[in-house]
């Protein structure tokens, strides 16, 4: 019996990148599946916490008043109503958690968001 090509057998497989990471079109393949690697096997993190928190924080420096929601926890769930300097933060720590060889352009990343501010 013949054998397939490699390549013809990778064609079929499904990319292990979970969507949401994926389909932004600012990371490379080898960040995405970085940062979903992390998602995965780090305790601090759960599945989609790394974009919520790019989310949040642009979302905060989208609003051309920056307002923060003092004068109520708002829903109590952080997807939805969580702090902005905590996804801050949250994302200082990914960047430290990154393997050098990425760690450019994550920070790159972060660095064209901040200029907003």
């Amino acid at each position: 019996m013949p054998r397939r090509a490699p390549a013809r057998v990778r064609q079929g497989l499904r990319l292990r990148h979970p969507p949401d990471l994926r389909d932004q079109k600012e990371f490379t393949p080898a960040l995405a599946a970085e940062l979903s690697r992390l998602e995965r096997t780090r305790g601090y993190l759960g599945p989609g916490v790394i974009r919520t928190a790019l989310r949040l924080y642009r979302e905060f420096l989208a609003d051309p008043y920056r307002r923060l929601r003092v004068n109520s926890e708002g829903c109590g769930i952080w997807e939805c109503c969580g702090d902005p300097r905590e996804a801050r933060e949250m994302l200082e720590g990914v960047l430290l958690a990154l393997p050098a060889r990425l760690t450019p352009e994550f920070r790159n990343y972060l660095q064209r968001i901040d200029e907003r501010w």
